[in-house]
């Protein structure tokens, strides 16, 4: 029976009941959303850091870590391959041989790490292949020697792309609604060749006007940038003996991903080419990495791998990239505060709205104590009133929470055009998809519970002091 009352209790001013409920849905979406939002960037940047650039464990001769020598080599490497690749859940293994050394064109030069590898193995291993840009090339081609794949960022700085929009390039704009309102503005680009991406820029605010050469540029760029494949890249660096030597590359790959720093400094070539440069022998390598099945077990495989190669460093991935590792441990952390503190702004509402329907319902709560109903009872229809108010707004808000985060779990946000480069920068996508785990709207609900109890406490407390005879005599 005390849950039928505190029900409709919850009902008896609508008006009041609903702005609270109207509260609640508000600030567990804004909040969860937001929490949600920043769980599936996070998670997109450990998903590409394992992915792309560290792996889940890496083998390293001790003396490289600490400056990265070409000196410092794990010995034996196939043997080595071979019986990693035989633990449980280790799902591929690669070497590599990690040359720091300068890249050169025509047009520029910059500092990069080299990157010798086997490139079938490294397919297993990576998602580089998978990142070569539209019109970059391919990952390798056998039938290639003195091969190089290179970062779309590094192109850009040894002036290896140019922007240029061709007539196929129109018509595939023209098939997409996007450039409808601009189409026409950029035909009179068409065939136009500029040499860098500031004079595109430039080129697009003087025929779209800023407003739209903000809002279009990023994604007219992806759609006209060139590159010039088949040049030529001097790498030069130090050999193991100690001389400056250096060969000339074809570019045959230009790779794309959402870590412009990454993409500035790593190039790929054959290792086989490489080591002959650098004096290595066939069976020399700097970094072994290996892929697991899941990255739950990148901490036991690391042990097994330690007791096969004492001598050699074993690091997995959260500390190859401790910024990555802490992004994993402190996400639930951080939704945890940034929900308590939400709630906390939520329960100092529900506390006021109690509290004045206390005060209201003094001459009633007198006659129920009155004629018999106990001072427990009476706090505990309180505190169910307080629950339900709570319990009500944050189901709605977490419903319509987790149907927008299904559908732009699946969709993405889309905020390249205004945050690609910048977020890029970073390491991060700016295409994000928003990601919550069940345990989270557990979560969420036991803490809105635990804000309606807390929250009920006050008021139930004022209604328990109540002195039946006194409560009779007030005129409401």
């Amino acid at each position: 029976m005390i849950w039928s009352v505190s029900w409709k209790n919850v009902w008896r001013n609508k008006i009041r009941s609903l702005v609270v409920i109207i509260a609640f849905i508000f600030g567990i979406f804004g909040g969860v959303y937001t929490v949600a939002v920043f769980v599936g960037m996070m998670d997109q940047r450990i998903d590409v850091a394992i992915g792309n650039e560290a792996s889940h464990i890496q083998l390293h001769n001790p003396g490289y870590l600490d400056n990265n020598e070409l000196k410092y080599t794990i010995n034996d490497s196939p043997e080595l391959i071979s019986v990693i690749e035989n633990l449980p859940e280790v799902k591929a293994v690669c070497s590599r041989i990690k040359i720091l050394g300068m890249a050169s064109t025509s047009g520029n030069a910059s500092g990069v790490m080299i990157n010798g590898i086997d490139p079938e193995k490294e397919k297993n291993v990576t998602g580089i292949a998978n990142s070569i840009a539209v019109g970059g090339g391919s990952f390798f081609n056998g039938s290639d020697q003195k091969s190089i794949v290179i970062g779309e960022k590094l192109a850009k700085t040894l002036k290896l792309v140019y922007y240029q929009i061709t007539p196929e390039d129109l018509v595939r704009m023209s098939a997409n609604k996007k450039y409808k309102s601009v189409i026409d503005q950029i035909g009179a680009l068409v065939d136009i060749r500029h040499r860098t991406e500031k004079d595109f820029d430039l080129a697009l605010q003087n025929q779209l006007g800023e407003e739209q050469a903000e809002r279009y540029g990023y994604f007219i760029k992806l759609e006209s940038i060139k590159y010039k494949l088949r040049k030529k890249i001097v790498l030069s660096f130090q050999a193991l003996d100690g001389h400056l030597a250096y060969d000339a590359f074809r570019v045959v790959g230009i790779y794309k991903t959402t870590n412009t720093a990454f993409d500035v400094l790593n190039v790929y070539v054959n290792s086989n080419e490489i080591s002959h440069i650098a004096d290595l022998a066939e069976d020399q390598s700097n970094e072994i990495a290996v892929l697991l099945s899941s990255m739950k077990y990148d901490k036991t495989t690391a042990e097994s791998i330690k007791k096969l190669v004492p001598s050699l460093s074993v690091q997995t991935w959260d500390e190859i990239l401790p910024e990555a590792g802490l992004y994993s441990q402190s996400m639930n952390f951080y939704l945890m505060i940034f929900m308590i503190i939400i709630l906390l702004a939520l329960g100092f509402g529900i506390v006021n709205t109690m509290l004045m329907a206390v005060l209201e319902r003094v001459k009633e709560l007198g006659m129920l104590m009155a004629v018999g109903m106990n001072k427990k009872r009476v706090f505990f229809m309180i505190m169910l009133e307080t629950v339900f108010l709570g319990l009500v707004g944050a189901a709605i808000g977490m419903l319509i929470t987790y149907l927008l985060v299904w559908q732009t779990g699946k969709t993405g946000i889309d905020l390249r055009a205004l945050y690609g480069e910048g977020f890029e920068t970073i390491g991060f996508s700016a295409h994000i998809f928003p990601k919550l785990t069940p345990g989270s709207f557990y979560q969420i609900t036991f803490l809105v519970i635990l804000t309606g109890i807390l929250a009920s406490i006050y008021p139930a407390r004022k209604a328990l002091k109540l002195n039946p005879s006194e409560a009779l005599r007030i005129d409401m």
